[in-house]
């Protein structure tokens, strides 16, 4: 049975955009952890993670992005988190200062403006 579920999309060469959705749990996040560290930080781009359809965020996707979000920032790259209206990832992030790390963001737009900067 699968938890979670992973998309990827090259919006520019220098720009990748990950859907993730579902739980990221003990389960989930052993299902996507080596995918998504491959397309996250593999090499020095922009990516934009999306979070909107994440049902469930436990503290080992946390450790699964911010772990990626920061080889990525070592190879001259940068990530943001998009996250719409979901509320339950929200709470998460917020409660763990995720947005000191990764910039959190309500819209595409916001997001796009965090990776230009």
């Amino acid at each position: 049975m699968t938890t979670t579920s992973i998309e990827h999309e090259d919006l520019a060469e220098d720009l990748r955009r990950i859907r993730l959705s579902g739980r990221l749990d003990m389960v989930g996040v052993g299902e996507i952890e080596m995918r998504f560290t491959s397309l996250a930080a593999s090499r020095p781009i922009r990516v934009l993670v999306d979070l909107t359809g994440v049902s469930f965020l436990a503290s080992v996707g946390l450790r699964c992005i911010i772990h990626s979000a920061k080889a990525l920032e070592l190879k001259g790259g940068r990530m943001a988190l998009l996250l719409g209206e979901n509320t339950v990832v929200r709470g998460t992030l917020d409660t763990v200062g995720v947005s000191d790390i990764i910039p959190v963001c309500d819209d595409e737009a916001a997001a796009m403006d965090a990776l230009t900067v």
